[in-house]
């Protein structure tokens, strides 16, 4: 998977997460878990879209990046504007012809 796939992926997560219960986070074990990805591909991925304005991070004192992720006001309505979506994070399909 590359970053664009990975930060699509998280995003749907904070974002199925949030429809579940709008104060629900997502932790770092279950994004690592659900993505098969490590914890630096993880951690790059989530500040870069921290710094996006689309995740907000539950922060830690122990030195971890985060303890919890959850979506922004902002990244709710780039997920529901299904095109503006799939323009800045492409799904890629591995049935696309190569």
């Amino acid at each position: 998977m590359n970053n664009i796939e990975v930060r699509r992926k998280i995003l749907e997560m904070v974002y199925e997460r949030f429809k579940e219960h709008p104060y629900y986070m997502v932790t770092p074990k279950e994004f690592k878990d659900t993505l098969s990805i490590d914890s630096k591909e993880l951690n790059y991925n989530i500040v870069y879209l921290e710094e996006k304005g689309y995740l907000e991070l539950q922060k830690s004192l122990d030195g971890d990046i985060f303890v919890a992720a959850r979506i922004t006001t902002k990244g709710i309505d780039l997920i529901e504007d299904e095109n503006e979506f799939n323009i800045i994070f492409p799904s890629l399909k591995s049935d696309r012809p190569k």
